[in-house]
């Protein structure tokens, strides 16, 4: 299989974010999980992926507070797409606040996840 770029899973819940990390190392990218948003600054520190997939309510840092932090981070980190995991009902205000490239309500489906990653590592639309 041709690998393909890399995705930042940030996610509290540890049976979510293995699934994730699974199903999209599966499908050929390389992944790394941080379980809140300070772990995944601190990754953002040495590694720059080509999508974040970003959980909203988690422990220590969550989505709102990393996504503000992120943008503020010099050079292509600032820049990284993400893709935002909710089961908040006003999902599309969260993502639009959060100047989100897609967001994708929980529960979830993971053809959906996979859909969306492969668009948006494409470049193209969600």
């Amino acid at each position: 299989m041709t690998e393909r770029g890399g995705v930042l899973v940030v996610e509290d819940d540890a049976h979510i974010a293995e699934i994730l990390v699974d199903v999209l190392g599966d499908e050929g990218y390389r992944v790394r999980r941080s379980a809140n948003g300070r772990e995944a600054l601190d990754a953002l520190a040495g590694w720059v992926p080509d999508l974040i997939v970003l959980d909203l309510m988690m422990p220590v840092l969550d989505g709102w507070s990393f996504r503000a932090a992120q943008r503020r981070l010099p050079g292509r980190a600032s820049r990284v797409p993400v893709v935002v995991l909710t089961g908040a009902r006003d999902a599309g205000v969260q993502a639009s606040a959060l100047a989100a490239a897609a967001v994708i309500s929980k529960p979830f489906d993971l053809d959906d996840v996979v859909h969306t990653v492969e668009q948006l590592a494409r470049g193209q639309p969600a």
